[in-house]
């Protein structure tokens, strides 16, 4: 087995959460850049444990999911204050 099998894995990981990290950072949507990286790394090693391959597929979900994820806080913060 190559080396380069052997951290593909880690390389699609950090290539898919640096492309969902730049496109929320340019968005504006980014308020806690440490929250933000773990959230989109759990959503993008989830969905690599489940078999997904594609960067550009892992990364618009853990957008997607990321921006659910904010859409949740702003309601819950809402109801309590």
């Amino acid at each position: 087995m190559s080396a380069w099998f052997n951290n593909a894995p880690a390389v699609l990981l950090e290539e898919s959460v640096k492309i969902a990290v730049d496109y929320l950072d340019r968005a504006g949507e980014i308020h806690d850049i440490s929250e933000a990286c773990q959230f989109l790394v759990n959503k993008v090693d989830f969905m690599m444990a489940q078999g997904e391959r594609n960067r550009l597929l892992l990364a618009n979900r853990a957008i997607a999911a990321y921006q659910r994820h904010r859409e949740e806080r702003a309601v819950e913060l809402s109801l309590v204050s």
